[in-house]
């Protein structure tokens, strides 16, 4: 008897866990995204200065977030965002169109990416 209340004390403690961590995903997902529409924005106005600030507010919010997302998502997943954040200031500063739109494409994608993969689903459980 002891053994099952263990086991679902445990079961219990872990499903807390995932909900907070795929809510917290989706907050910093969300936040990350429309920082990111700002800087597609931006980048189509030709608003490069705007672009260039938003682009570096963007990676700060990044380096705060991921400090929690680290614990819960494939480091390829974060290693790939921080690869493209690497880029997408020099493009703007650089003030090359096609590079910035693309990295802004790509940080989209992986933003997406990251909430979908968490998300309690059959095809993620198996």
């Amino acid at each position: 008897m002891r053994n099952v209340v263990i086991a679902l004390l445990i079961s219990v403690i872990m499903i807390i866990t995932m909900s907070f961590s795929i809510k917290y995903l989706n907050k910093a997902s969300q936040n990350l995204g429309k920082l990111n529409d700002e800087i597609e924005q931006n980048i189509i106005d030709d608003n490069w200065d705007k672009a260039y600030k938003t682009s570096i507010e963007f990676t700060n919010k990044w380096e705060d977030y991921s400090k929690k997302i680290k614990l819960f998502i494939n480091h390829q997943e974060i290693d790939n965002i921080e690869m493209e954040l690497r880029k997408l200031p020099q493009y703007t500063k650089e003030k090359t169109k096609d590079e910035s739109l693309a990295s802004v494409h790509v940080l989209k994608f992986f933003l997406n990416h990251i909430s979908e993969i968490e998300k309690i689903k059959i095809q993620n459980i198996f």
